[in-house]
């Protein structure tokens, strides 16, 4: 057996733990690979029926041959085929492929080099697990002439943050304990967000904060320090509600967070709860074990913020060291609890917030699993019927 049809035996979670692995160890070893990945949801939808993904997936097989190299069948559907170079075998079964596809399939192969493109490579495992990509500013709906975003405008913008309020541009959603008994959702803290497509369509109308990342990571982490120094203001204190949030690493390793902790009154920090987000830690595993004794040791708890369940099989909570965890309900869920996950719900069912509950199915499942903990929709509507 071929280490291709090897893979072709793995399980589709098991699949993108491994080839998370395989980044991984070329990023530590500088070892150079070829990837080509077919990209299911770049197919027309007539092309995205398993039989059609079968007939590709042999199509890729065919091409490799016996030829050193692996293929991962993430849970998405897509397909990666990682080979070392020289990777003429690659270059041979993208020929075969877009034979086999339309014209207007072509953008459904990517070619990506490691360890070069790890980043992006990971970023196709997370989002194959269900994982929302790390949350950052984008752009408002524009004509597709939007003008990316440069230091004037970037500048100008920072500018309006430093005199603006944010109180338009967040949100606000209640996570609640909700006992079987009564059913009565009880608000515990507040999850807070900006919401960046008002904050961006407000700011920069009609710019392209995708074609220019650093500085919209920049913009973002002038917003998230905007944002905290306006919950330490006395107005926001007479106001206080417990909360908590997720900010990039760059504000929670920063001087923004620092000047928080030190303003604000004595006793809340137990009630403020950070969180990092799933993408981050996966872009950068050192993550946690930095920032967890650092907010701990302020008072704050340490969260994980908005994580799909399949990214536990990535993410261990035990090995992660945080106080919380936010797992995000889905209609798969319950038959997609990996060992990690089922471990942490067997033992400390009190560390876990279910989001994103639009349905009674998704309370019901979670008290089954010993889950009192919720956010979403529907909690909000209960709310406001009591």
């Amino acid at each position: 057996m071929t280490l291709a049809e090897e893979a072709a035996s793995r399980g589709t979670t098991r699949a993108a733990v491994d080839l998370s692995a395989l980044v991984r160890g070329s990023l530590t070893a500088d070892a150079a690979r070829e990837v080509l990945q077919l990209r299911l949801g770049g197919l027309p939808p007539p092309l995205r029926r398993p039989h059609h993904r079968h007939h590709l997936r042999q199509v890729l097989l065919a091409a490799l041959g016996a030829v050193r190299s692996q293929i991962f069948d993430l849970p998405n559907g897509d397909i990666v085929a990682v080979a070392p170079p020289p990777a003429g075998v690659l270059d041979g079964a993208e020929a075969a492929l877009r034979e086999a596809l339309p014209d207007a399939a072509a953008a459904a192969l990517v070619r990506l080099h490691l360890p070069e493109d790890a980043a992006q490579l990971l970023n196709t495992v997370a989002e194959s697990l269900g994982l929302e990509p790390g949350e950052r500013p984008r752009p408002a709906p524009r004509a597709p002439a939007g003008l990316p975003l440069d230091s004037a405008g970037l500048a100008s913008a920072e500018a309006v943050l430093a005199a603006a309020s944010l109180e338009g541009v967040t949100t606000a959603q209640a996570v609640c304990r909700i006992d079987p008994d009564s059913g009565i959702p009880e608000p515990l803290w507040d999850d807070r967000r900006i919401a960046w497509p008002a904050l961006t369509a407000l700011l920069l109308p009609g710019q392209d904060l995708d074609a220019s990342p650093g500085l919209a990571r920049r913009l973002a982490r002038v917003a998230e320090a905007r944002l905290l120094a306006e919950l330490v203001r006395p107005v926001a204190q007479r106001l206080w509600r417990p909360l908590g949030m997720p900010l990039a690493p760059a504000t929670l390793e920063g001087p923004a967070l620092a000047r928080f902790a030190d303003a604000l009154p004595a006793g809340r920090h137990g009630e403020t709860t950070l969180a990092i987000r799933p993408a981050d830690v996966l872009a950068d595993p050192g993550l946690p074990a930095r920032l967890g004794p650092i907010l701990q040791a302020r008072g704050f708890r340490f969260a994980l913020d908005d994580a799909a369940a399949g990214v536990f099989a990535l993410l261990p909570p035990g090995r992660l060291g945080v106080d919380l965890v936010r797992l995000r309900w889905s209609p798969a869920l319950p038959g997609q609890v990996p060992p990690a996950l089922a471990a942490l719900l067997a033992e400390a069912p009190e560390r876990v917030v279910l989001t994103g509950v639009d349905r009674p199915a998704a309370i019901a499942w979670g008290w089954e699993a010993g889950l009192r903990l919720f956010q979403g929709p529907l909690v909000e509507r209960r709310r406001g019927g009591v």
